[in-house]
Formats: C-alpha cells, sequence, structure tokens
C-alpha cells in the first residue's frame, strides 16, 4: 500500500471517529497497533490537561500506566494474533486513575485500537466547588444551550453566562466550553447516565 493511500485510509477513519465520537463524553481514543494515539475526542484528552491535537502521536502508555502487567500482554498477545477482543483494565496517570476497555479492530483498513476510559470519581474534597449559579450554567451549556439561552433561563446577560464559563474553564485548566464539559463529565460534575445534566 502506497504512503498516499495509507494516508487517505487514515483520514477516512478520523472523519468517521469525529462524526461519530468527537462530541460524547465518554474519553475515547484509537491508536495503532503500537499505542500510537491517531485520533482522541476532546472527553479523553482533557482527562490529561491535553487538547486533541497535543495528544495525536503520543503513546498511550506515555499517558497512563496499565495495572495489572497481565492485562497489557493479553492486549499485545490479541494483537499479534490479530484477535478481535474486548479487554478492560484498570489504569492510573498522574493524579487519576480508571478502568481503560481496549478493543482490538481488524477490518480491510487494516488493525487498530479502540481505546475508551472510564475515570474513576475523585474524592469529593478534590472536586472543585461550584456555586449554584455555575452548576446552573454548567448544565445548561452540557444540555446544549447557547449563551443567550442559558441566560434568559437563569435571569443574567449572556456576558454574565459567559463570564462563568471563563471561570470555569480557568478552574478546571482547559482551554474552552468544549473541553469544560468533557472534563466536567469526567470529574464527576456532571452525571453522564441523566440527560439532560443534572
Amino acid at each position: 500500500m502506497s504512503e498516499r493511500e495509507l494516508e487517505r485510509r487514515v483520514a477516512m477513519w478520523q472523519n468517521r471517529f469525529l462524526a461519530l465520537l468527537h462530541r460524547t463524553p465518554l474519553p475515547t481514543a484509537i491508536s495503532r497497533p503500537d499505542g500510537t494515539i491517531t485520533i482522541a475526542n476532546p472527553a479523553f484528552a482533557s482527562v490529561f490537561g491535553l487538547t486533541p491535537a497535543r495528544v495525536r502521536g503520543r503513546l498511550l502508555t506515555d499517558l497512563m500506566r496499565p495495572g495489572v502487567r497481565i492485562d497489557y500482554e493479553r492486549v499485545l498477545e490479541d494483537l499479534r494474533t490479530r484477535r478481535r477482543t474486548r479487554r478492560t483494565m484498570p489504569v492510573t496517570w498522574p493524579g487519576g486513575a480508571g478502568d481503560a476497555t481496549v478493543q482490538v479492530v481488524d477490518d480491510e483498513e487494516g488493525i487498530a485500537l479502540f481505546f475508551t476510559l472510564q475515570p474513576h470519581p475523585r474524592p469529593a474534597e478534590d472536586l472543585p466547588r461550584l456555586s449554584d449559579r455555575e452548576r446552573a450554567v454548567l448544565r445548561l451549556v452540557a444540555g446544549g444551550a447557547t449563551s443567550s439561552e442559558a441566560a434568559a433561563e437563569l435571569g443574567l446577560t449572556a456576558d454574565g453566562v459567559n463570564y462563568h464559563l471563563t471561570r470555569l474553564t480557568q478552574r478546571l485548566g482547559v482551554p474552552n466550553r468544549l473541553a469544560l464539559i468533557a472534563r466536567s463529565y469526567a470529574l464527576g460534575l456532571l452525571d453522564p447516565a441523566t440527560w439532560p445534566p443534572s
């Protein structure tokens, strides 16, 4: 396969990923068999305090460590044998821990790893304390409201809503609104099992 054909196929995968998973709150990434991340959604990047562009090209093992070595070795064996499996293993990273689900995906375009991460909830004392107003703004924006819509519902101005969002992005160390929502889900400030967000 030529380099150009390989790039075309990678771009096709990226477009599929972006269309399906980019906005999901579940931290998700796709990597090459060697663990090099080809694409990650904002929720995945925010777990590590990064943007998707800064995660791309890094090794999964540079970001996190498997909790149980045998689980990692089983994933490597699945890759060698091209066995389509789905394995869940505990992982840790600086400042956090969780469960990673690794699925070997093999189709006519080659083999890849589909990786999802479920961070363990942080103890309540580690979570940022949100005011009732901040919580309401976050909940509405995560539910899809624009700044103007949130402002109308809360009796604020759009600038007031944007002020709260800017403060929240600074406090949670994220670059934008989408990463703020993803980080809020990852930290347990928003419940992924409840819609609309609460």
